[in-house]
């Protein structure tokens, strides 16, 4: 059905020959001078045209209003959780166009809350306190009139009950095997996840992140992510890609505020995790953080072990070879005589076990990056593999199981330890062919590994911070490479 407003019969004001259109292909068959006021001859049909006018003013004004609430109801990214604790836990989503967002969260026992982020804004992170630990709830997130389905999540324990994660690194460039890997991920029993870094291939691309969550989505629904930066986050000397990392996945401090800086540390259950700026050149803030934060866990009660989890790492075979910076500033001593028995690292596209210098390490580079071949096998390997993979991890007590499981979903090796122990290990007896996975002794994009300065600490991170709004109103983004590696 077609509906028409009159059209006068006033020659100087007479409707163009083709009339243009409303939303939904409405014809609107107005003069330019009628829609600016004009005074125009009466039309003879008028007073019969009042009911169609009406109706079809009506019926329009409806459809925008549905279009623009649906536009304003949109969800780009997320709901996601961050910052899961035994008490509390922050929702993260973001909108397509700014509006108030509210968090409803029921749980056992009747238990309600309702958190509301009252500002008109894109980004929320909405935080909900007085949970339980080790409790199950669910979460709906209302925007406008339209509400998420619930989601549940699982607080962290406040005991030293056994629990499992997954680690993984290196997602970026490669959405098809990102994809892969994340469904296998899926189908993994984890409390959280830990990700060793380059999330994305340049820290200021929107378009690059949007894909990211776009993958990731339903794993991070319902599971925390705690991520150890990567140099492909960070676009120095510009701060966007920076800003936009602590944006989506700033580490916080105990009563939920967020660290303007790129470590950070957490603990579940017996077990502490330190998520360090490995591309930091350790002169600055994190080593002295870093050394105190070590200290403070040598009195922690009931805490069993301790687990570094880092971009580059010290050891590596892969293209990029060992983290020297590492070495030369003290920190594997720091780490070794404080206890830390595992480094989880990325940056090599690779997977490989091995044990050096009183610390066991995993290279966990293989979550959709273009793959890396050996180039040197360094003296502290034990196990190599160029694959896409991932690792799942189960803590009970003083014992560490790590499963390696290719995105196929075959096994790489079963591994485990206690303390300070060397590795015990079995591999996979069906281990596939080369062609199954590609590798490539050089990635096909650009990779800058150093970072300048040691401004990752307390300062360059305020300052990253205090030029969040700013960068939001940005169009354009541009990304400088600090260095020559690949």
């Amino acid at each position: 059905m077609t509906w028409s407003l009159p059209v006068s019969t006033d020659s100087s004001s007479r409707a163009p020959s083709r009339a243009p259109s409303w939303p939904c292909g409405l014809p609107v068959e107005m003069s330019a001078r009628s829609m600016l006021g004009s005074v125009v001859s009466p039309s003879p049909s008028l007073p019969r045209a009042l009911p169609r006018i009406t109706f079809a003013l009506s019926f329009t004004a409806a459809l925008l209003g549905a279009s623009v609430a649906a536009e304003a109801a949109s969800i780009r990214k997320g709901p996601y959780l961050q910052a899961l604790g035994q008490t509390a836990v922050t929702i993260k989503l973001e909108l397509s166009t700014p509006e108030p967002a509210t968090v409803l969260v029921t749980g056992p026992a009747g238990f309600t809350s309702s958190k509301v982020s009252e500002s008109e804004k894109r980004f929320h992170a909405i935080r909900v306190e007085g949970l339980a630990p080790a409790t199950t709830y669910a979460y709906r997130v209302k925007v406008g009139d339209v509400e998420s389905k619930p989601v549940d999540f699982t607080t962290a324990p406040a005991d030293a009950r056994p629990f499992k994660f997954v680690a993984y690194g290196d997602s970026r460039s490669d959405a098809a095997a990102h994809a892969a890997v994340a469904r296998a991920i899926d189908a993994a029993p984890a409390d959280f996840f830990v990700h060793t870094g380059d999330m994305v291939q340049d820290g200021d691309n929107e378009a690059q992140w949007q894909e990211f969550f776009g993958i990731e989505g339903k794993l991070l629904a319902n599971r925390c992510i705690f991520v150890a930066v990567g140099n492909h986050e960070l676009t120095a000397p510009d701060p966007t890609g920076q800003v936009n990392f602590l944006r989506y996945f700033a580490a916080t401090e105990t009563d939920g505020r967020e660290r303007p800086h790129l470590y950070g540390s957490f603990r579940w259950s017996n077990t502490r995790f330190f998520l360090l700026n490995a591309m930091d050149t350790w002169t600055g803030d994190e080593k002295e953080w870093l050394r105190a934060e070590l200290a403070r866990a040598q009195g922690e009660p009931g805490l069993v072990h301790r687990i570094a989890v880092m971009h580059h790492g010290p050891f590596s075979s892969g293209y990029h070879g060992g983290n020297t910076r590492l070495a030369s500033q003290g920190i594997l001593p720091m780490l070794r005589d404080n206890k830390v028995e595992l480094v989880i690292a990325g940056h090599d596209h690779i997977y490989e076990r091995g044990e050096g210098q009183g610390l066991k390490y995993i290279v966990s580079g293989g979550a959709g990056a273009p793959l890396y071949q050996q180039r040197s096998r360094a003296p502290e390997q034990q196990h190599f593999e160029s694959v896409h993979h991932f690792l799942e991890f189960s803590v009970d007590g003083p014992e560490v199981n790590v499963l390696a499981r290719r995105a196929s979903g075959s096994v790489i090796e079963r591994c485990s330890y206690r303390g300070t122990e060397s590795w015990s290990c079995k591999s996979d007896e069906k281990k596939p062919g080369s062609a199954a996975t590609p590798a490539t002794t050089r990635a096909s994009t650009t990779c800058a590994c150093a970072v300048p300065g040691s401004t990752s600490g307390d300062a360059g991170g305020a300052r990253a911070l205090v030029v969040v709004a700013a960068l939001g109103a940005l169009g354009a983004r541009r990304r400088v490479s600090s260095a020559g590696d690949t």
